[in-house]
């Protein structure tokens, strides 16, 4: 599927009124994102912000979100991120409420999907997110300081799916990105 930039702020969005909160640590936030596409593709095969996936030393990341709030993203998707968000310290802070409309790029089950993950680990702080949760997923690695690629293949692999219903769904996306690319 192809990377949304709407979509991505939208998630964010979701995850921050859920919590009643204007801003939020980045670590916090990109595990709970990484933490809705999981359990996203474990119920439906699909994940929400269809960003690429590395495991770093904090656990795993959403590649591009990453790469927004760290200001190293290329220059369309960075000047639509600046606009709503704000990056302060080790926080993301909206900069502008209208980002809220950006939910409605989220489908209901996309919606709820992220409310299951909000409501199990919302109260966490990044650190128990890190150490109790990210770091025990079977599918990620310790990159020892770097960052390796975590490819969906794997993700699904760790979810227990099969090989025969990862090789279809991996299909489809190929087929659809080339479609739409």
């Amino acid at each position: 599927m192809l990377f949304n930039v709407e979509k991505l702020m939208g998630i964010i969005a979701c995850i921050m009124k859920r919590m009643d909160v204007k801003s939020i640590n980045y670590m916090k936030v990109i595990k709970l994102m990484y933490l809705s596409d999981r359990l996203h593709i474990d119920k439906y095969d699909s994940s929400i912000s269809n960003d690429e996936y590395y495991s770093m030393p904090y656990g795993p990341v959403l590649s591009r979100l990453y790469n927004l709030i760290m200001n190293e993203s290329c220059d369309k998707f960075q000047r639509e991120w600046d606009k709503f968000f704000l990056r302060v310290g080790y926080d993301i802070a909206i900069r502008d409420t209208s980002v809220n409309e950006k939910i409605l790029e989220l489908s209901r089950a996309e919606e709820n999907t992220i409310g299951e993950i909000v409501a199990k680990y919302g109260r966490m702080d990044k650190c128990d997110l890190v150490n109790n949760v990210a770091h025990k997923l079977p599918e990620w690695e310790d990159p020892q300081g770097s960052s390796i690629p975590l490819p969906l293949r794997k993700i699904m692999e760790a979810l227990g799916k099969d090989k025969k219903e990862i090789d279809t769904v991996l299909a489809e996306r190929e087929i659809y990105e080339k479609e739409f690319a």
